[in-house]
Order: structure tokens, then C-alpha cells, then sequence
């Protein structure tokens, strides 16, 4: 493991941030994809201690398999953390979320068949590659999830989106849906020499290393936070800490893992009733809009994660710290 070369996308992101930080704490050399020449200044100053084990090379076509050609030179492993987020793309399911996410996904894949020094490939996923689209428009609906069912999600993709960013979300959950399809059936048709892995996380929040402005909110977090000034919340009580989905990678990266294997990565449920206790004691100044009750709790089973990965999973009130502290000290204000 000592100085092995890992090959990420997605790393300037934030998930991925903390898992490069992660892979570097764990004595790992790290190749990163960077989409704009500034980002190789921006990622080495992030890694101080690190910037000599770090390398970036610049993609900027991630549905070309070419692309990858170089990047995955050397490299043992790859973990592919890229995908069009909401907020960031455009508003086509296909053309801006669909294809994107799956044409990435597909090009990784193909290209590490190339060369057979690769032993593992990570795949991001998410849990909502496991649930019906229904399960995330709903957040007062109760789903039980599990890993490893080889169930197939049914979607149309010709289907209608709500308009705002709940339909930019649900955009980018169906893109979930579809591109861990087709890494399924890229596996099965290709067999590929590889022992391919898929994390499928839950809502993943903390402190963002990518966050500088108020303005720069973005992902799982302004969701939290959005909640906080609604009446009723718009996500439901299955979080994880990034740290914890970091770590989980160094963990798949580190134990004997079968191939094709999925990961939900959860903590235990917190029910908003409790949640809104901790923030009230914690941050008394910050006048939260949400009125109980609430309904809607996912049962996501983490045997997987804990027995074979060893996962512990961090305290949710840290994630609370985390965010809350984050956007206060930012100036954010609920709204």
C-alpha cells in the first residue's frame, strides 16, 4: 500500500477533497483530474504537507476514454468520484445528467481494462441508486434499503422533473440510478480483470474544505441548511459524515473485498425532533423554521460497511457543528 499511486476524479470536489486528504494521510500517492490548468495550485496548497505526492493532469473530456489513457498510467488503483451535480449543470436530464454520469462512468472503466497493473476500481454511487426516484421526492415516506440485491430501479428517463433545485436534485439522483445500471452491465458484459467496488452514501455532510463565501453553499449541506428555514425539512434522517465516505475508501482500497460489491455508507437515523433540540442548545441565536411533526425514516442497512470495511461511524452532531459553524462564520443567514 506504502506509496502506491491512486488515480481520482472528482478530487477538487467535496467529498472528494477529503478523500484525497485521506488517501494522503494513509501514505498514498495521488493522481488527480482537474478540469482547469489553476486548479494544480489550488489542490497542492490545500495538502501542504503532501504537495510532493500529489500530481494533477488535465481532463477535460471525461466521456472519451482517451482521455483517461494517461492519468491511469502507473496507477494501482482509481477511484471515480465525478458527476454533474445540481446547481452546477444545466437543466437537460439527459444531455446535462444522464449521459454525463454514465459516458464518465463507462469511459473510467473501459480505459482501466487497458492496463492490468489496476487492481481496484471505486466507483462513487450514491443510496439513491438503490431507491425509487419516488423515495427522494418524498422525504416523509418510509424505504428500507439494502445493498447487494442486484435489484433493478426502474425509471423513465422520458420523465417529468419539478421545476427549482428539487428537480435539479432529483435530476441528479436519476443519473445515479442509471449510471450504476450501466456499471453493472458493463461488469457483466466485459468481466473485467479488476475487483470493482460501489459506495452508495447517504445524505453526506461536514465541514466543506472547498467552501470559501457564503455564496459557495453547495451540495448535501444546502440542503440541510435550506431545511433549517423551512417548515418542514427537505431531506431525510439517514446522514453520514464526509470523513466517514472518505475514510471508506481507504478501507476498500486497504481489505480483501469481493468484486462487484456494494457499500451503504449511513449512521444511525437522527430524528429531526432530536436534531432541532441539539441545534437550539448549540447555536440558541439561530431562529430555525422547522415544526414538528415529522414523518419519513429510511431503515438503511450498514452490515456490509461495518463487518467488512470496519466502519464507526462519526457522531451526527458533528455534522450539525460542522455546517452550521461553517456558514455562521461565512456570514450565512437563514432565509
Amino acid at each position: 500500500m506504502s506509496n502506491c499511486l491512486v488515480f481520482i476524479t472528482g478530487g477538487t470536489g467535496f467529498i472528494g477533497s477529503h478523500t484525497v486528504g485521506a488517501l494522503l494521510e494513509a501514505g498514498y500517492r495521488v493522481r488527480l483530474s482537474i478540469r482547469r490548468p489553476e486548479q494544480d495550485e489550488i489542490v497542492k496548497k490545500r495538502y501542504p504537507k503532501f504537495a510532493s505526492a500529489i500530481e494533477t493532469i488535465l481532463i477535460q473530456d471525461f466521456s472519451d476514454p482517451e482521455s483517461f489513457k494517461r492519468a491511469l498510467d502507473g496507477a494501482e488503483h482509481v477511484i471515480h468520484l465525478a458527476t454533474p451535480m445540481p446547481g452546477r449543470s444545466g437543466t437537460d436530464f439527459r444531455k446535462d445528467f444522464a449521459e454525463p454520469a454514465v459516458n464518465a462512468t463507462l469511459a473510467v472503466l473501459e480505459t482501466a481494462l487497458n492496463f492490468t497493473q489496476i487492481k481496484k476500481v471505486i466507483v462513487m454511487s450514491s443510496v439513491v441508486a438503490l431507491l425509487p426516484i419516488s423515495a427522494l421526492a418524498r422525504p416523509d415516506l418510509e424505504y428500507e434499503v439494502k445493498d447487494n440485491t442486484g435489484e433493478v430501479i426502474p425509471f423513465d428517463q422520458d420523465a417529468e422533473f419539478p421545476p427549482g433545485f428539487m428537480g435539479q436534485f432529483l435530476k441528479y439522483c436519476a443519473s445515479k440510478i442509471v449510471a450504476h445500471q450501466a456499471t453493472r452491465d458493463f461488469v457483466r458484459e466485459r468481466k473485467p480483470h479488476y475487483t470493482l467496488i460501489t459506495l452508495h452514501p447517504t445524505y453526506v455532510m461536514g465541514h466543506d474544505l472547498t467552501q470559501e463565501t457564503a455564496e459557495g453553499l453547495g451540495g448535501i449541506n444546502s440542503i440541510l441548511w435550506k431545511s433549517l428555514a423551512s417548515e418542514k425539512p427537505l431531506l431525510g434522517t439517514s446522514w453520514v459524515h464526509v470523513r466517514d465516505v472518505a475514510d471508506a475508501h481507504i478501507k476498500a482500497l486497504d481489505v480483501d473485498v469481493k468484486h462487484e460489491k456494494e457499500f451503504l455508507l449511513a449512521g444511525p437515523s437522527f430524528p429531526w425532533e432530536d436534531a432541532i433540540e441539539y441545534i437550539r442548545k448549540k447555536f440558541p441565536g439561530l431562529e430555525i423554521k422547522l415544526v414538528p411533526p415529522f414523518k419519513g425514516k429510511w431503515k438503511v442497512d450498514v452490515t456490509e460497511a461495518e463487518t467488512v470495511l470496519g466502519l464507526r461511524w462519526r457522531p451526527k452532531e458533528l455534522i450539525l457543528d460542522e455546517v452550521i459553524g461553517q456558514q455562521l462564520a461565512l456570514g450565512n443567514k437563514l432565509t
